[in-house]
């Protein structure tokens, strides 16, 4: 009963990180969490409806939005016609996560570095007093982006 005392919790803790890191829907982010720590090749319609005891339209719109989202992915079995989920190719999840938080970096240093540029023209003693600052929260965002970048090349070597 201990193992599945843990999974049940790890299962709630991953749901209620996904729900904040991906704006998902409770359920869709429990569904989520159900295959990511299942021993399974892939949870069937059937077992997501078991182990989430939710109602066959909401299973059937969550696991629809995880697809969309391109999180989740079926295969087929041959000689049975069940659709088994699992999560989409493990091995580009990593580098998909960090190209999004080097995107989102890349994005805030360029918004950053044209507030600054705008503080510099029109409000010289604003921008005077906040250099030491952006230059520090630049930096910082610089590092990040190479690390990123370096994980991802370290990752992509690694298929």
């Amino acid at each position: 009963m201990e193992k599945e005392e843990n999974k049940q919790r790890l299962i709630e803790e991953l749901g209620v990180h996904f729900e904040a890191e991906y704006n998902l829907p409770p359920l869709a982010a429990r569904i989520f969490g159900n295959l990511v720590v299942t021993e399974e090749v892939g949870l069937t319609f059937d077992d997501c409806l078991t182990k989430r005891g939710a109602s066959k339209s909401s299973i059937s719109t969550s696991l629809n939005l995880l697809l969309q989202l391109g999180m989740i992915t079926y295969f087929t079995k041959s000689g049975d016609r069940r659709r088994y989920f699992k999560i989409s190719d493990k091995s580009t999840f990593f580098i998909k996560k960090l190209e999004q938080a080097l995107k989102k970096a890349a994005k805030e240093s360029k918004i950053i570095q044209t507030v600054a540029e705008y503080d510099q023209k029109y409000n010289p003693e604003k921008y005077a007093s906040n250099k030491p600052r952006i230059e520090a929260y630049l930096e910082c965002l610089s590092q990040n982006e190479k690390t990123y970048q370096d994980t991802i090349e370290a990752l992509k070597k690694l298929l």
